[in-house]
């Protein structure tokens, strides 16, 4: 005897039900992704103007390295609200589908 024992359908006899989709997964997997959005999109122009802030650059050391973090900050926040935005209304679509069915 197998330790996995699987089900055997009959004709006429019916299916049961796939379980339901775990509703938390869906945000979980949104706050992951703003994570690392938010994350990538302070750090690289940072990291960038770091690299330009070098001796062997332009020497300007702390000017665009101030300036990559503002980039990155201004880009952070407006794709954090285009994406909250976009999450919202999709929350919004799925609460009418089920209060529809």
């Amino acid at each position: 005897m197998s330790l996995v024992q699987e089900k055997t359908y009959y004709v006429g006899q019916p299916k049961p039900e796939k379980p339901p989709t775990k509703e938390w997964v869906r945000p979980a997997w949104f706050l992951f992704t703003i994570g690392w959005y938010v994350a990538l999109s302070v750090t690289i122009p940072t990291l960038i103007g770091f690299w330009l802030d070098r001796p062997q650059m332009f020497d300007t050391r702390p000017l665009f390295t101030l300036i990559g973090f503002g980039l990155g900050t201004i880009v952070a926040f407006f794709g954090l609200y285009r994406m909250l935005r976009q999450f919202q209304i999709e929350q919004k679509e799925r609460d009418k589908k089920k209060d529809s069915e």
